[in-house]
């Protein structure tokens, strides 16, 4: 089976490195700003960070990095000795060594200061004076920048774990230091987004605005596609699987690349060389179904871990809720028979916790894959009376079986068909998307129609209305030029009553002129990014173009 390799599955997330590549160019030339990489557990920060500092080529740069995640003080000041000087060694051509002692020793002719504090630490580290050790280490980059004039490139992994290393004031200290090393950049990772807001707003306030805080995100539905292309290289595989694949992962670039890994597998077994439904649905099965599935146990893990604790067995029901489409707090109240006072405070941990996302008063699991696992597979093994071998195997193949096909028959309909479907299920509730709050009320007449333009063409156009609502929607897949938003605003205004609302829908993008213009004439713009954060948040399979 030829499994797929750290730099084979590397793939897309151009625009991040060069934002890395960019900050620290701007670093050398004496304007420094600070990066919060912040994003799901596993959707590859790591992974990125870590390509960055392999990729990157600057004998004037020193790059430190420190994961934060499951260590104790005196191993992580370990780790940063170690890291800050054999990069620096590493820059100067000179010989390696994986020893700290070694490398001290290798260094102390070349960076006396900060080898001499490197030693101070160590015995601080040794009598246990863990808050004056902490604060020596922070002090590191600062008197290797100043010793050999390069500049530093300091990143924290999982930065939030900070926290737990009993260090008094351990951000503010921090914070002091970020604000006085001018010639160091600091990169944060953290895969509690929540949590990591939390402290960037409060415990290192005066920094926030020295933050630029990067969402790192699943893969889009373009980039999805490629990345399945990638991993899948010389095995065919039809469009509408493929689109499957992206939708049903919901893009995350794990579960893409072991499904990738499965099908690889599969096709091996099976002498094939295109891949079909039934492979697809063998290797979600393996994955997902089988409890030492790649997936299954990642999940099962996670699951695991929310019942540790005094009353944490109920959160589960919260998330076995969410799965079943219960979204606001009076359902999912209802559902778990919670009262609204303790339904909220568990909400607010499983937010902590980046499981659970709230959109205004919608509440929703993140993770696209781990909803579908929950519904499908954990919540079925847990209420299961019928121990018959097979028979939960049988109705998760059928059940994915049918999902498959009806994914295929949603993705046929074209764009006119599924902006009906989507408007059907308002239901008066507001939304903040893409940074904007979108009121959605419900509509009592829908209907599509053509508008003829001037010019001999045609859009597709839906008209609906509701108590006090008459929206109009224009749907254009293709490019929006200013002059498609001229022509169609000409005939717009000339519509009795007029429309209190206009949202124009595109799957592409708009010229600048359009945006513009677009912006004067306050049109709603609903490009694939909203559309497809409206059809997650119904719960419906994302628009394929």
């Amino acid at each position: 089976m030829n499994l797929i390799d750290f730099d084979h599955n590397f793939f897309g997330r151009k625009a991040t490195l060069e934002l890395l590549s960019r900050r620290v160019l701007d670093l050398k030339e004496g304007y420094r700003q600070n990066i919060a990489f912040l994003g799901g557990r596993f959707i590859g920060k790591t992974t990125i960070l870590q390509k960055f500092i392999r990729d990157f080529d600057d004998p004037s740069v020193v790059i430190i990095y420190l994961d934060l995640e499951n260590r104790d003080f005196g191993s992580c000041f370990i780790k940063f000795a170690k890291g800050l000087l054999y990069n620096y060694l590493k820059l100067e051509r000179q010989t390696l060594h994986d020893d700290i002692s070694l490398l001290m020793e290798s260094c102390r002719g070349r960076i006396p200061q900060t080898v001499a504090a490197i030693a101070r630490i160590q015995t601080l580290v040794q009598e246990n004076k863990t808050s004056e050790a902490y604060q020596g280490l922070l002090s590191l980059p600062e008197i290797l920048s100043v010793e050999t004039g390069k500049v530093c490139v300091v990143i924290f992994d999982e930065f939030h774990h900070l926290d737990d290393y009993g260090i008094v004031e351990a951000f503010g200290e921090l914070g002091k230091k970020i604000m006085t090393q001018k010639n160091c950049l600091y990169i944060f990772a953290s895969s509690y987004e929540e949590c990591a807001k939390k402290i960037l707003a409060e415990k290192l306030s005066l920094l926030f605005g020295n933050f630029e805080n990067t969402i790192i995100a699943p893969f889009d539905f373009t980039t999805s596609l490629g990345f399945i292309d990638h991993n899948l290289s010389g095995i065919k595989i039809g469009l509408q699987l493929k689109n499957f694949l992206a939708d049903f992962t919901g893009g995350h670039p794990l579960y893409l690349s072991l499904i990738s890994q499965e099908l690889i597998y599969l096709t091996g077994v099976y002498g094939q060389q295109e891949i079909y439904a039934p492979i697809v649905s063998a290797a979600i099965e393996n994955v997902i179904f089988n409890p030492w599935g790649a997936i299954s146990r990642h999940f099962e893990l996670l699951v695991s871990g929310l019942y540790q604790g005094k009353n944490s067995g109920s959160l589960v029901p919260i998330l076995m809720s969410l799965a079943n489409g219960k979204h606001k707090v009076q359902d999912l109240a209802q559902s778990t028979r919670l009262k609204p006072s303790s339904l909220t405070q568990k909400l607010n941990r499983l937010m902590e916790m980046d499981i659970v996302e709230k959109n205004i008063g919608y509440f929703h699991i993140k993770d696209k894959l781990l909803s579908f696992w929950i519904k499908y597979v954990f919540e079925r093994r847990l209420k299961c009376v019928d121990v018959e071998p097979g028979k939960a195997r049988k109705q998760f193949k059928e059940e994915l079986s049918k999902g498959i096909n009806d994914f295929q028959v949603v993705a046929r309909k074209d764009l006119s068909s599924r902006m009906l479907d989507l408007i059907h299920r308002f239901d008066d509730e507001s939304f903040l998307v893409q940074g904007r709050k979108y009121k959605l009320p419900i509509f009592t007449e829908v209907a599509s129609s053509k508008m003829r333009m001037a010019n001999g063409s045609c859009f597709d156009v839906i008209h609906a209305k509701g108590e006090g609502e008459n929206w109009v929607l224009v749907l254009k897949p293709d490019p929006v030029h200013e002059t498609d938003l001229v022509n169609f605003l000409n005939e717009y205004k000339k519509i009795e009553p007029k429309p209190q609302r206009c949202v124009l829908v595109t799957l592409s993008e708009l010229d600048e002129n359009a945006k513009i213009r677009a912006l004067q004439e306050r049109l709603w713009v609903w490009r694939e990014a909203e559309l497809n954060a409206f059809m997650h948040l119904y719960d419906e399979p994302y628009i394929v173009r």
